[in-house]
């Protein structure tokens, strides 16, 4: 069953950072769709979606790693919908967003 997807804040605020970031080198319509492809996979998340290394597996947080820019969308998926926690760098402070669990 697919599930929404809600966007914390924070994310979204992410998000639009790195899509600026990407538009300097004429890649954020790219950055964009590569993630909206990814974020799609999360309504029915299968195996390649996997868990957040150094986290307690019972939290349930997961990641969908992008595939051409470094980026991981972290979420947890609950009953009724899909909670994008973070989408963050993967070379820059990696567990940054962990205080938002």
């Amino acid at each position: 069953m697919k599930k929404p997807i809600r966007v914390d804040a924070e994310a979204e605020e992410e998000i639009a950072h790195a899509i600026d970031r990407y538009e300097r080198e004429g890649l954020g319509a790219e950055f964009w769709d590569e993630l909206k492809t990814a974020m799609r996979t999360l309504e029915a998340p299968g195996p390649e979606c996997g868990p957040v290394i150094g986290l307690p597996p019972e939290l349930g947080v997961r990641r969908k790693l992008l595939v051409r820019f470094p980026y991981a969308i972290v979420f947890v998926e609950g009953d009724t919908f899909v909670r994008v926690i973070s989408v963050m760098h993967g070379h820059r402070r990696p567990a940054y967003w962990n205080r938002r669990l």
